[in-house]
Protein backbone atom coordinates (compact mmCIF):
# COMPACT_ATOMS: atom_id res chain seq x y z
CA UNK A 1 0.00 0.00 0.00
CA UNK A 2 2.50 2.69 1.11
CA UNK A 3 4.66 1.39 -2.48
CA UNK A 4 1.79 2.63 -4.19
CA UNK A 5 1.12 5.41 -2.58
CA UNK A 6 4.80 6.88 -3.33
CA UNK A 7 4.85 5.49 -6.88
CA UNK A 8 1.26 8.02 -7.55
CA UNK A 9 2.96 10.89 -5.51
CA UNK A 10 6.33 10.45 -7.73
CA UNK A 11 4.11 10.20 -10.80
CA UNK A 12 1.64 13.15 -9.64
CA UNK A 13 5.17 15.46 -8.90
CA UNK A 14 6.70 14.37 -12.08
CA UNK A 15 3.66 15.73 -13.68
CA UNK A 16 3.17 18.81 -12.14
CA UNK A 17 6.92 19.49 -12.78
CA UNK A 18 6.65 19.15 -16.59
CA UNK A 19 7.44 22.48 -18.37
CA UNK A 20 4.00 22.70 -21.14
CA UNK A 21 6.23 24.72 -23.62
CA UNK A 22 8.55 21.25 -23.87
CA UNK A 23 5.68 19.13 -24.60
CA UNK A 24 4.29 21.04 -27.25
CA UNK A 25 5.68 20.10 -31.08
CA UNK A 26 6.69 22.75 -33.31
CA UNK A 27 4.94 22.68 -36.47
CA UNK A 28 6.32 21.49 -39.34
CA UNK A 29 7.69 24.42 -42.39
CA UNK A 30 5.16 25.23 -44.69
CA UNK A 31 6.06 22.71 -48.01
CA UNK A 32 5.37 24.34 -51.18
CA UNK A 33 5.62 27.28 -53.86
CA UNK A 34 4.82 30.47 -52.19
CA UNK A 35 1.66 32.22 -53.52
CA UNK A 36 1.86 35.76 -52.30
CA UNK A 37 3.87 37.09 -54.40
CA UNK A 38 1.26 36.30 -57.55
CA UNK A 39 -0.34 39.48 -55.85
CA UNK A 40 2.40 41.51 -57.22
CA UNK A 41 1.83 39.89 -60.91
CA UNK A 42 -1.98 40.97 -60.85
CA UNK A 43 -1.31 44.27 -58.96
CA UNK A 44 1.54 45.17 -61.83
CA UNK A 45 -0.95 43.77 -64.53
CA UNK A 46 -4.07 45.57 -63.08
CA UNK A 47 -1.79 48.82 -62.72
CA UNK A 48 -0.90 49.21 -66.22
CA UNK A 49 -4.09 47.64 -67.43
CA UNK A 50 -6.00 50.80 -65.72
CA UNK A 51 -3.45 53.37 -66.67
CA UNK A 52 -3.97 51.86 -70.85
CA UNK A 53 -7.73 51.72 -70.75
CA UNK A 54 -8.33 55.38 -69.77
CA UNK A 55 -5.99 56.95 -71.97
CA UNK A 56 -7.92 58.32 -75.17
CA UNK A 57 -6.36 58.23 -78.31
CA UNK A 58 -4.67 61.98 -79.07
CA UNK A 59 -3.50 63.71 -82.37
CA UNK A 60 -1.88 67.01 -82.68
CA UNK A 61 -4.86 68.74 -83.44
CA UNK A 62 -6.86 67.30 -80.44
CA UNK A 63 -4.37 68.56 -78.07
CA UNK A 64 -4.11 71.81 -79.46
CA UNK A 65 -7.78 72.24 -78.34
CA UNK A 66 -6.93 72.83 -74.89
CA UNK A 67 -10.18 73.00 -72.90
CA UNK A 68 -12.26 71.88 -76.11
CA UNK A 69 -10.39 68.02 -75.64
CA UNK A 70 -13.38 67.71 -72.82
CA UNK A 71 -15.81 67.06 -75.74
CA UNK A 72 -13.79 64.69 -76.95
CA UNK A 73 -13.38 62.29 -74.19
CA UNK A 74 -15.52 59.40 -73.10
CA UNK A 75 -16.24 58.06 -69.53
CA UNK A 76 -16.47 54.11 -70.15
CA UNK A 77 -12.51 54.17 -70.00
CA UNK A 78 -11.96 56.06 -67.19
CA UNK A 79 -14.87 54.01 -64.92
CA UNK A 80 -12.89 50.66 -66.42
CA UNK A 81 -9.47 52.18 -65.65
CA UNK A 82 -10.85 53.54 -61.95
CA UNK A 83 -11.92 49.67 -61.16
CA UNK A 84 -8.94 47.92 -62.64
CA UNK A 85 -7.16 50.55 -60.18
CA UNK A 86 -8.66 49.65 -57.25
CA UNK A 87 -7.65 46.08 -57.64
CA UNK A 88 -4.36 47.18 -57.64
CA UNK A 89 -3.76 48.66 -55.41
CA UNK A 90 -5.59 46.06 -52.99
CA UNK A 91 -3.41 43.71 -54.56
CA UNK A 92 0.01 45.82 -54.32
CA UNK A 93 -1.29 46.11 -50.32
CA UNK A 94 -1.48 42.46 -49.67
CA UNK A 95 2.20 41.77 -52.07
CA UNK A 96 3.74 44.63 -49.85
CA UNK A 97 2.46 42.33 -46.83
CA UNK A 98 4.08 38.97 -48.06
CA UNK A 99 7.46 41.26 -48.84
CA UNK A 100 7.41 42.36 -45.27
CA UNK A 101 6.45 38.71 -43.96
CA UNK A 102 9.53 37.40 -45.90
CA UNK A 103 12.01 39.86 -44.80
CA UNK A 104 11.42 38.75 -40.94
CA UNK A 105 11.83 35.62 -41.82
CA UNK A 106 15.02 36.10 -44.14
CA UNK A 107 16.56 38.98 -43.23
CA UNK A 108 15.20 40.24 -40.17
CA UNK A 109 17.84 43.15 -39.77
CA UNK A 110 18.35 43.87 -43.34
CA UNK A 111 17.38 47.28 -44.16
CA UNK A 112 16.74 46.81 -47.86
CA UNK A 113 14.39 43.42 -46.98
CA UNK A 114 12.71 45.61 -44.69
CA UNK A 115 12.16 48.11 -47.23
CA UNK A 116 10.85 46.55 -50.30
CA UNK A 117 7.21 46.37 -49.16
CA UNK A 118 7.29 50.00 -48.12
CA UNK A 119 8.28 50.95 -51.65
CA UNK A 120 5.43 48.74 -52.86
CA UNK A 121 3.21 50.07 -50.14
CA UNK A 122 3.95 53.78 -51.16
CA UNK A 123 3.10 52.86 -54.86
CA UNK A 124 -0.49 51.89 -53.70
CA UNK A 125 -0.78 55.14 -51.75
CA UNK A 126 -0.02 57.74 -54.58
CA UNK A 127 -1.68 55.76 -57.30
CA UNK A 128 -5.21 55.12 -55.22
CA UNK A 129 -5.32 59.04 -55.58
CA UNK A 130 -5.20 58.91 -59.05
CA UNK A 131 -7.00 55.88 -60.11
CA UNK A 132 -10.25 58.21 -58.03
CA UNK A 133 -9.42 60.97 -60.59
CA UNK A 134 -10.12 58.31 -63.10
CA UNK A 135 -13.48 57.34 -61.26
CA UNK A 136 -14.36 60.86 -60.93
CA UNK A 137 -13.43 62.07 -64.70
CA UNK A 138 -16.39 59.25 -65.09
CA UNK A 139 -18.86 60.42 -62.90
CA UNK A 140 -18.74 64.21 -64.46
CA UNK A 141 -18.19 63.45 -68.13
CA UNK A 142 -21.25 62.51 -70.09
CA UNK A 143 -23.38 59.85 -69.18
CA UNK A 144 -21.83 60.09 -65.67
CA UNK A 145 -24.21 60.60 -62.48
CA UNK A 146 -22.99 63.95 -61.80
CA UNK A 147 -22.24 65.46 -65.46
CA UNK A 148 -22.99 68.85 -65.85
CA UNK A 149 -22.10 69.85 -62.03
CA UNK A 150 -17.94 70.56 -63.29
CA UNK A 151 -17.35 73.20 -65.19
CA UNK A 152 -15.30 71.83 -68.74
CA UNK A 153 -12.27 73.75 -67.10
CA UNK A 154 -12.63 71.65 -63.95
CA UNK A 155 -12.77 68.64 -65.72
CA UNK A 156 -9.46 69.97 -68.00
CA UNK A 157 -7.78 70.00 -64.96
CA UNK A 158 -8.32 66.61 -63.88
CA UNK A 159 -8.07 65.32 -67.64
CA UNK A 160 -4.58 66.99 -67.19
CA UNK A 161 -3.19 65.63 -63.73
CA UNK A 162 -4.04 62.13 -65.21
CA UNK A 163 -1.55 62.82 -68.39
CA UNK A 164 1.18 61.27 -65.44
CA UNK A 165 -0.37 60.79 -62.43
CA UNK A 166 -1.10 57.69 -62.52
CA UNK A 167 2.42 56.50 -63.33
CA UNK A 168 3.82 58.32 -60.46
CA UNK A 169 3.50 56.46 -57.70
CA UNK A 170 5.67 53.49 -59.54
CA UNK A 171 8.58 55.81 -58.10
CA UNK A 172 7.93 53.90 -54.94
CA UNK A 173 8.78 50.36 -56.82
CA UNK A 174 12.06 51.75 -58.02
CA UNK A 175 12.66 52.02 -54.79
CA UNK A 176 11.96 48.56 -54.04
CA UNK A 177 13.85 47.55 -57.11
CA UNK A 178 17.18 49.00 -55.76
CA UNK A 179 16.67 47.27 -52.46
CA UNK A 180 16.19 44.23 -54.44
CA UNK A 181 19.18 44.83 -56.08
CA UNK A 182 20.83 45.55 -52.94
CA UNK A 183 19.65 41.67 -51.56
CA UNK A 184 20.79 40.30 -54.56
CA UNK A 185 24.19 41.68 -54.59
CA UNK A 186 25.06 41.50 -51.20
CA UNK A 187 27.48 39.71 -49.02
CA UNK A 188 24.02 37.71 -47.89
CA UNK A 189 23.02 37.13 -51.12
CA UNK A 190 19.29 36.65 -50.01
CA UNK A 191 18.04 37.00 -53.37
CA UNK A 192 19.20 35.58 -56.63
CA UNK A 193 21.50 37.57 -59.05
CA UNK A 194 18.98 37.64 -61.95
CA UNK A 195 17.00 39.69 -60.21
CA UNK A 196 19.73 42.23 -58.95
CA UNK A 197 20.40 42.40 -62.96
CA UNK A 198 16.80 42.62 -63.87
CA UNK A 199 16.17 45.42 -61.20
CA UNK A 200 19.12 47.49 -63.02
CA UNK A 201 18.10 47.11 -66.45
CA UNK A 202 14.68 48.63 -65.89
CA UNK A 203 15.49 50.92 -63.42
CA UNK A 204 18.03 52.90 -65.32
CA UNK A 205 15.63 53.82 -68.44
CA UNK A 206 13.53 55.71 -66.00
CA UNK A 207 16.16 57.02 -64.04
CA UNK A 208 18.14 58.61 -67.68
CA UNK A 209 14.74 60.26 -68.49
CA UNK A 210 13.77 61.92 -65.11
CA UNK A 211 17.80 63.01 -65.17
CA UNK A 212 18.11 63.90 -68.36
CA UNK A 213 14.87 65.37 -68.99
CA UNK A 214 13.03 65.55 -66.35
CA UNK A 215 10.43 63.34 -67.59
CA UNK A 216 8.59 61.80 -64.62
CA UNK A 217 6.26 58.89 -65.74
CA UNK A 218 8.28 56.49 -67.60
CA UNK A 219 9.51 54.73 -64.37
CA UNK A 220 5.29 53.68 -64.77
CA UNK A 221 6.14 51.74 -67.95
CA UNK A 222 9.07 49.57 -66.83
CA UNK A 223 8.34 49.44 -63.10
CA UNK A 224 5.03 47.43 -63.28
CA UNK A 225 7.08 44.80 -65.63
CA UNK A 226 10.00 44.52 -63.14
CA UNK A 227 7.22 43.76 -60.70
CA UNK A 228 5.74 40.81 -62.68
CA UNK A 229 8.95 39.44 -63.37
CA UNK A 230 10.39 39.59 -59.76
CA UNK A 231 7.35 38.42 -58.45
CA UNK A 232 7.37 35.41 -60.67
CA UNK A 233 10.99 34.43 -59.57
CA UNK A 234 9.93 34.57 -55.84
CA UNK A 235 7.65 31.99 -56.74
CA UNK A 236 10.00 29.59 -58.58
CA UNK A 237 13.56 30.76 -56.84
CA UNK A 238 15.03 28.26 -54.39
CA UNK A 239 17.29 30.84 -53.22
CA UNK A 240 14.59 33.68 -52.21
CA UNK A 241 12.87 31.06 -50.05
CA UNK A 242 15.66 29.28 -48.67
CA UNK A 243 15.20 30.25 -44.66
CA UNK A 244 18.30 30.26 -42.29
Amino acid sequence: MTSTLSTTSGTVSDAEGTDPEATTTTPPPRQGRPRWPIFGVVGAVAGFAAVGVSMSPMTEDDAAKGVGIVDDLHRGGYHAGFLLGLVSVACLLVASSGWRRWAERTAPDDLAARTVGQGLAATATVNIIFFCLMGSMADYLPGGADHGWLSDQAVFTNFTLLDFGALLGWWGAAVSAVCVAALAFGRQRALPRWMGIVSAVLLLPAAAFAIATGLPGFVGVVMPVWLVVISLGMVFSRTANTQP
